[in-house]
């Protein structure tokens, strides 16, 4: 987590920014499907699932694309506390375009996430870990590995058009 100011910038709030602003160029994983039809959503808004004692809730983060690292913290904090407090109200859990599930502060350095219909798409993300990777000549070096598995509804959505996807993240990131 980063800090500016006084405000903590955890590892899910600069997933949520990020993965907005990619989104913003891969409308097909920003939509969902109804009936036969794809809709493609204007308004970014990332849920962030969240793990309760006795399931899951995903609060949404509206217009992540808009906001920026700092008032996306200060929400995404504001969004989990109420979770876990059980104080969300229905308009905090409605109107995703997709999601973000982040299993690294529990050590999960890789899983695959179940997409929260009707969204197109659910970005599951690991826990960063030092790995050995071989470097030139023969070395070998110690670097932060951070795995992310991408779900997509394939009849909105193919692989193809999944990877760019997850090119530009890599990318941003």
């Amino acid at each position: 987590a980063k800090r500016t100011g006084e405000e903590k910038i955890s590892a899910t709030a600069m997933f949520v920014k990020l993965v907005a602003s990619t989104l913003a160029r891969h409308p097909y994983l920003n939509s969902s499907l109804k009936n036969d039809e794809i809709l493609l959503h204007r308004d970014i808004n990332i849920g962030v699932a969240v793990a309760l004692e006795n399931g899951l809730i995903v609060p949404v983060v509206k217009n992540a694309d808009k906001k920026g690292f700092a008032e996306i913290a200060a929400e995404v904090n504001d969004l989990s506390t109420r979770a876990r407090a059980g104080k969300l109200i229905n308009a905090d859990v409605k109107g995703g375009t997709f999601t973000i599930s982040n299993l690294g502060p529990f050590g999960i350095e890789q899983f695959d996430a179940i997409i929260n219909a009707p969204e197109a798409a659910i970005l599951a993300v690991g826990a960063t870990q030092l790995e050995a990777i071989p470097g030139e000549n023969g070395t070998i070096r110690s670097l932060p590995v951070l795995r992310m598995t991408l779900s997509a509804d394939h009849r909105i959505v193919d692989g193809a058009v999944a990877a760019r996807f997850i090119a530009d993240l890599k990318t941003i990131l």
